[in-house]
């Protein structure tokens, strides 16, 4: 009679938890606007603030266009490449070096401003994205990837000024076009398990790829895809990587040409990155894991694609 007695006192105290479930669920709809106002009203100043950035620093552009001057394309095509780059890259969260660069040695920009474009107006979308996703980064994994890619980016630096780095960066090219059009057609994918040596392995060769190319997220991302993991663990190990790339990538330059890199004139450009890198977080968040594989695999055929580009 005691244990019946118990075990009835056990179900009528478990009893209010299923009845508190409901009352938990209904959620007055005005909380719910409050709480959405809340999480969209920093990202709306943000928006509005580059927005306001932007207007302010066209006043150079605005003056080529309306005086029809013959540098109204130069001074007008390189805010919209940056433009496109960033919303295009943020989408997977990669490659963004990899469009700018080819677009900018079309439009025959001075190489070395090039650089400092992409290097300025890259780290400014990666330490965006790396704010946004950052309740889903875990340093502690990351370590022997960033520990090896530090280690050889100075190799890479090395092989650009020294050597003969167009037969290497041709190579890379054809390499990430024929891994990702391999992906984009495969069905059955087989998943690797997590090790430390292949994180170590990644992260010598995009250190490698990004002293060289430019591109060093391209072998680190092939490792996430190979693991199966959904699209936020993905990019939660292959934005942080390329972001302390291209940090090790900027101290490297710099030693390595003895020059002081000016950002000064290529400071308004800011602002276009990371507007393109709102709008392609957003389509980013919209995306199925299936998906997203997809745009992973485009923007690595994309990669390789600017690569021979620059090459040929």
């Amino acid at each position: 009679m005691r244990v019946q007695l118990s075990s009835g006192v056990r179900a009528a105290t478990t009893a209010p938890s299923f009845l508190s479930a409901p009352a938990q669920a209904s959620v007055p709809p005005r909380a719910v606007v409050r709480e959405a106002g809340k999480s969209l009203a920093p990202r709306a100043a943000l928006v509005a603030g580059l927005v306001g950035w932007v207007i302010f620093g066209s006043w150079e552009i605005a003056h080529a266009i309306a005086s029809e001057s013959e540098g109204a394309l130069l001074a007008t095509a390189p805010a919209l490449v940056i433009l496109f780059s960033a919303f295009v890259s943020s989408i997977a969260g990669f490659a963004f070096s990899a469009l700018a660069g080819s677009a900018l040695a079309y439009l025959k920009v001075d190489p070395f401003r090039a650089v400092q474009m992409m290097v300025l107006c890259s780290i400014a979308t990666q330490l965006y994205a790396v704010w946004t996703i950052r309740d889903a980064i875990r340093w502690r994994p990351l370590l022997p990837m960033l520990v090896a890619g530090a280690a050889t980016v100075p190799l890479g630096v090395w092989v650009l000024r020294h050597a003969d780095a167009l037969v290497y960066a041709a190579g890379l090219g054809i390499f990430l076009v024929a891994y990702g059009c391999m992906v984009a057609l495969r069905r059955d994918r087989v998943a690797i398990r997590a090790n430390a040596w292949w994180d170590a392995a990644a992260g010598a060769l995009g250190g490698l790829a990004g002293g060289l190319a430019g591109i060093p997220g391209a072998f680190v991302t092939i490792l996430c895809s190979m693991r199966g993991w959904d699209k936020l663990r993905q990019r939660a190990v292959y934005q942080p990587y390329i972001l302390a790339m291209q940090v090790v990538a900027i101290v490297c330059l710099h030693w390595e040409a003895h020059a002081r890199l000016a950002f000064e004139h290529d400071v308004n450009l800011v602002p276009y990155a990371l507007l393109g890198a709102i709008g392609g977080l957003a389509v980013f968040r919209r995306l199925s894991n299936q998906q997203f594989q997809l745009a992973v695999s485009a923007l690595l055929v994309v990669s390789g694609m600017g690569l021979l580009a620059r090459v040929l």
